[in-house]
């Protein structure tokens, strides 16, 4: 590697994620509802058939090699119990963005949605425990590049890989896996 990147993890707050989405949570009057319970409408966009997922992500070292972005869809994520995740992000542009940009950010009980073109990396770094799941929420055509075709380069999603590039990003928060030591 040429260069070694850090970047701290932030609160998770509505304006501190408002430039990559909007955070999952009950907030605010309730779009509907009726006695017994509560509707916060959210505003999914996709082009093709939503496909929805239980993604299941792994406890790896604290590095991020590989962001992508997402052209035609709000991809969604949402934690199923278990521990607190990291997810890394940067603002929609439409070349990657410099490692300085990244946002560290810290999913405990809340999830997230990307607004369209929301840089982010493709892994979340669980940081307890052997794994944690996710609820996920993107839409078929896009799900089926990256994964039915894969090898083919992608109209729908933009990747760009950090590590081939030179650059490793490391999220400061204290890792579950020390890469020098498995």
């Amino acid at each position: 590697m040429n260069r070694t990147i850090r970047i701290p993890v932030a609160p998770l707050t509505p304006e501190a994620f408002a430039p990559y989405g909007r955070i999952l949570a009950p907030a605010g009057p309730r779009d509907a509802g009726r006695e017994g319970y509560d509707i916060w409408v959210q505003p999914f966009a996709a082009e093709t058939r939503p496909r929805l997922q239980l993604v299941r992500y792994h406890a790896r070292p604290f590095v991020v090699a590989v962001i992508e972005r997402h052209l035609h869809v709000t991809e969604a994520r949402l934690p199923l119990g278990g521990p607190p995740a990291i997810i890394v992000v940067a603002e929609p542009s439409k070349t990657p963005p410099e490692p300085e940009a990244l946002r560290a950010f810290r999913l405990d009980g809340e999830g997230v949605m990307f607004s369209r073109g929301t840089w982010h990396a493709i892994d979340a770094y669980p940081e307890a425990g052997p794994h944690a799941d996710f609820l996920f929420l993107s839409e078929e055509a896009t799900v089926d590049e990256l994964f039915a075709n894969a090898g083919r380069p992608p109209q729908r999603t933009q990747v760009f890989d950090f590590a081939a590039a030179g650059t490793e990003i490391v999220i400061a928060t204290k890792p579950l896996i020390d890469k020098d030591n498995p």
